[in-house]
């Protein structure tokens, strides 16, 4: 999730960003928030953080794992390119390249003076050293590291080590290559706030991210999706962005004063999502991630009042586009998603038929010129308006739906929307937690302000 990104599931859930209309109140509330919760010490259980309990229920499991189960820094694999065809590694340190995960045992590792560029034929690794002396190495991992704690790739530079999958189809090997940044998670959140937060935010905005950021990586490593694949969570929308080694000072010190802290509900870690802007008011996790992530009070949305009012999303629109480019962005949609919304030929509505506790929309129906009715959360109904269709305006993002918290007008030709908030929504909202930073409140208590109900606890 950067800051002004959304938070896409690719697996999972997840995590971070979404918002209504005009008709409910997003003024600043007339008190200030509750105390929250503060950090405490906790004697735990020694459980290697990777042993997810595996016999608890897909329910369970999307509630967190035990905060007695986190016993030391999590070591995380985090994807930082996807299905590349060719890579520069290293600068003019030397490498150590070795068979990766999948090949242990296979080969032994040796020594390249970096830099060297890799790429996959197909059937193995090709290697190529700055001379231009090139060596083939028939394997389907490689594992790389050099001494000096951080690796270059490509134009990024990012600490620890790296692990190269080569990817295959129907159990034949595609040419292309995942990239994963094995890193421990204190050296990964600096990289992770670094892109999150603005530069000159506060240190308690900074702090409070550290704690929800640190909480959410915990919970996505550990669903069963991510056990069973070659990384834990993306570098980017789809977990949370991510820009390696060029963290600057402060995300680096609200890590290291937050060490091992994470948000806790029913001894679990929490799923901790937050987004850039909510609008003034929060969403409900199963509003905004359906069947991904379970009930739990914390991420109930409610009134956060205009403490995210700095954000230029905090109220957008009108944005408005032409029906038939609508219709095509909704097709294409339920096309990939093999979504009812696939079959729609016209345009008549697009209503609110259901919302939260706190008032924000839960549910929108499409109904189409013969009266037939889709129904779509939303996230969804967010994702299938920035779908792109060759020759759409908004194709090159020039146009968008900055969230799902919306109104929507279909008048003529046209269809208008109105929205409140940047993202998902649910959890923190990140200008809101500068605001209240800006207004003197510790990140206990801005943490206590987005995630009712949840404790600080010391994890490691």
């Amino acid at each position: 999730m950067k800051l002004h990104r959304y938070w896409t599931w690719g697996v999972v859930a997840v995590l971070c960003l979404v918002v209504l209309a005009g008709s409910v109140s997003c003024r600043r509330a007339s008190n200030p928030p509750p105390p929250g919760p503060r950090p405490a010490p906790q004697t735990q259980t020694q459980v290697h953080p990777h042993q997810l309990l595996t016999g608890e229920t897909k329910q369970t499991a999307m509630r967190g794992p035990r905060l007695a189960s986190v016993a030391a820094e999590p070591q995380l694999r985090i994807r930082i390119e996807r299905s590349s065809t060719s890579l520069q590694v290293g600068g003019n340190e030397s490498l150590t390249v070795g068979p990766g995960q999948r090949d242990r045992g296979r080969s032994a590792a040796r020594s390249f003076a970096g830099p060297i560029r890799v790429r996959h034929d197909g059937s193995g690794f090709v290697i190529t050293d700055a001379l231009g002396n090139a060596l083939r190495w028939p394997l389907s991992t490689l594992h790389i590291n050099n001494q000096a704690g951080e690796i270059a790739v490509n134009d990024g530079r990012f600490p620890g080590s790296l692990e190269l999958v080569a990817l295959h189809e129907q159990a034949k090997y595609t040419g292309y290559i995942d990239v994963v940044n094995y890193v421990g998670m204190e050296q990964y959140l600096p990289g992770v706030l670094s892109q999150e937060m603005y530069p000159k935010w506060d240190l308690e905005a900074y702090k409070a991210q550290a704690v929800a950021a640190r909480s959410y990586a915990i919970w996505e490593m550990n669903l069963p999706v991510r056990t069973s694949s070659h990384f834990d969570l993306e570098a980017g929308e789809a977990s949370q962005a991510y820009i390696g080694s060029k963290a600057h000072a402060t995300a680096r010190r609200a890590v290291a004063e937050t060490r091992g802290l994470v948000l806790v509900y029913d001894q679990r870690v929490l799923p901790a999502f937050y987004s850039s802007c909510s609008g003034g008011i929060g969403q409900d996790a199963t509003a905004a991630f359906p069947g991904r992530v379970a009930d739990l009070a914390p991420l109930r949305g409610r009134d956060q009042g205009s403490w995210g009012r700095a954000s230029t999303k905090f109220a957008w629109g009108p944005v408005s586009f032409p029906k038939p480019q609508v219709i095509a962005s909704f097709r294409r949609w339920g096309e990939v998603n093999e979504h009812a919304l696939a079959g729609l030929t016209s345009l008549r509505a697009i209503q609110v038929t259901a919302r939260t506790r706190a008032g924000r929309p839960s549910q929108y129906t499409v109904t189409d010129d013969a009266g037939r009715r889709y129904t779509l959360g939303p996230e969804q109904l967010r994702r299938a308006a920035n779908t792109g269709v060759p020759g759409n305006p908004h194709e090159a993002g020039t146009r968008k739906l900055w969230s799902g918290f919306i109104q929507v007008n279909v008048q003529g030709e046209t269809v208008t929307f109105n929205g409140r908030g940047f993202g998902h929504g649910v959890g923190m909202c990140q200008f809101g937690a500068q605001g209240l930073a800006e207004s003197g409140r510790p990140y206990h208590t801005i943490l206590g302000f987005y995630y009712p109900g949840a404790q600080i606890q010391r994890a490691y």
